[in-house]
């Protein structure tokens, strides 16, 4: 009888220890106390799935974006037990950077697609590569935030899927990347950027839900929510086990499967809907509020994926340019069908362009050619190499820089000494190189190097070649304005450089293939 009363208390105790961990019928020791970071805008949801979960656990949810929980990781704090990124993008990266594998529990909680709002301003839609060229369109930064780097990562999915061209997503990356919203140390958040378009126009780059939370609130201000014909970069916020100390790890894992467990209730899905989320299925807004039934894109190759990532870095890093401007004589020459020179439509177009550099680059410009040279040389510096928000005695340095190209039309005459003016730029460049920037030279020219010369092109190329450090890299992307023999001795000189060679047959391309050789600045040396 004693050894029966003992097996039914051991069975009791195993029941209610059991019991007492699956927090049934209120059979609770302690709490286990669970930390939960979850993106801000999931967070509440999240929050309201730990209050329904079953089980012992004390769940402390905190809304926490992927940029701070990074921060927090390079300040070598410890990882939350659970975490709810935005997306499987990011799980991925943090799960690199701290070299442990994550066990996702919940692929999505929830979904919403990347897409387009505007106001009053067209928007090209046929792919996401074209609608990031459009002027003005404000996006966050996409090394911190999920919302901004799905665009990118669309744009790259076309690539793969050759709806587009790695050379024209350079291009649109080149023009963001440079922009000032996604530069600033804290851009402006989806909601933000979202207000500026309702009340002011233009575009912006949010999710559906955001798009249509900002259109409940404001119905009649005209706000377009769309996405590009090829699909969209879904948000799916999955669920997934961070924890580092592996010996909490099984129970953190039954934490997680009791919040997944939790989503199947009603209350999590209408909660889901009533905020502008997707279901988990993707499934387009029950009301048609959103942009309906949209393809999924997904970037299939992961070096591409991360590749794409890291170039937005290097572009986004500020630029220090020494523009070099040829003004021999022939750049006198008229334009046909116009009533400008080469020089004078060069001008314009140049003086324009200025507007569109951010303020942290540094630019500086040399004029090139007989008559423009100084002291025996055969150039001379029109305006230093220094930040276009740099206060002179007349102004910033930016309106110096107009200025200075106001004055290249009376420096025209004389031959084009290519050479030395190239090496001994190259070497003022080189002598005052900044880590933290992209340093390179360009090049802007309509003839091959004309001038008499201890030095042919073979031992001008071979002294450029010696002055390569690739430590202190410094790249030189040369402009033809013709198409012919000369627009090869300055592809060679961007190829021994690591630059990129670009042809402007008329002014207004000038522009474009500016846009286009900055997008390359990121590429391997004869790439």
């Amino acid at each position: 009888m004693g050894a029966a009363l003992l097996a039914v208390v051991l069975v009791a105790v195993l029941v209610l220890a059991g019991l007492s961990r699956a927090g049934v019928g209120g059979f609770c020791g302690d709490d286990l106390r669970i930390s939960v970071a979850a993106e801000p805008e999931i967070a509440d949801h999240v929050d309201a799935l730990a209050e329904d979960a079953d089980g012992c656990y004390s769940f402390e949810v905190a809304p926490v974006s992927s940029a701070d929980l990074a921060g927090r990781v390079a300040s070598r704090e410890a990882l939350p037990d659970i975490w709810v990124p935005d997306s499987a993008v990011r799980l991925a990266q943090l799960s690199r950077d701290v070299q442990i594998p994550f066990d996702t529990v919940v692929n999505s909680l929830a979904s919403t697609p990347v897409v387009i709002a505007s106001r009053d301003t067209p928007v090209d839609m046929s792919t996401w590569t074209s609608a990031l060229a459009t002027p003005g369109l404000m996006m966050g930064d996409p090394v911190r935030s999920g919302i901004a780097d799905a665009p990118i990562l669309a744009a790259a999915s076309e690539v793969e899927i050759m709806r587009s061209t790695a050379d024209a997503l350079g291009a649109s990356m080149a023009i963001l990347a440079q922009g000032q919203m996604s530069r600033m140390e804290v851009p402006p958040t989806s909601r933000e950027m979202l207000d500026r378009v309702v009340s002011g126009g233009g575009a912006t780059i949010v999710t559906e839900r955001e798009a249509v939370l900002a259109r409940r609130e404001a119905p009649h201000a005209g706000l377009q929510i769309a996405a590009p014909a090829t699909g969209a970069v879904f948000l799916g916020y999955p669920l997934a086990v961070t924890t580092q100390d592996p010996t909490r790890r099984a129970e953190v894992a039954g934490a997680a499967e009791a919040l997944r467990d939790a989503t199947a209730s009603p209350a999590h899905r209408d909660g889901l809907s009533a905020d502008g989320f997707r279901k988990a299925d993707r499934a387009p807004l029950a009301d048609g509020s959103g942009v309906g039934e949209i393809e999924m894109l997904v970037v299939r190759d992961p070096d591409r994926l991360h590749g794409v990532l890291r170039r937005w870095r290097v572009l986004a890093m500020p630029g220090r340019s020494l523009v070099l401007v040829d003004t021999s004589g022939s750049m006198g020459f008229g334009i046909p069908g116009t009533d400008r020179t080469r020089i004078e439509a060069l001008v314009a177009t140049a003086g324009a362009g200025l507007g569109q550099f951010p303020d942290d680059a540094a630019l500086g410009l040399w004029a090139f050619g007989g008559a423009a040279g100084r002291d025996g040389r055969p150039y001379a510096e029109v305006a230093p190499l220094r930040r276009l928000d740099e206060a002179g005695a007349d102004g910033s340095h930016r309106e110096a820089l107009g200025g200075a190209l106001a004055a290249l039309p009376g420096l025209v005459g004389g031959g084009t000494d290519l050479y030395r003016s190239v090496l001994d730029a190259y070497a003022q460049v080189r002598s005052g190189y900044d880590p933290n920037m992209v340093n390179s030279i360009i090049v802007i020219s309509d003839g091959a190097d004309d001038a008499t010369s201890d030095l042919d092109e073979g031992e001008f190329l071979a002294r450029l070649r010696d002055m390569v450090t690739p430590s202190r890299p410094v790249i030189v992307v040369t402009i033809s304005l013709l198409d012919d023999a000369a627009s090869g001795t300055l592809a060679e000189i961007s190829r021994v450089t690591g630059g990129s060679s670009h042809v402007a047959r008329t002014p207004d391309e000038i522009v474009r293939v500016f846009a286009d050789a900055v997008g390359r600045r990121g590429a391997a040396p004869g790439a």
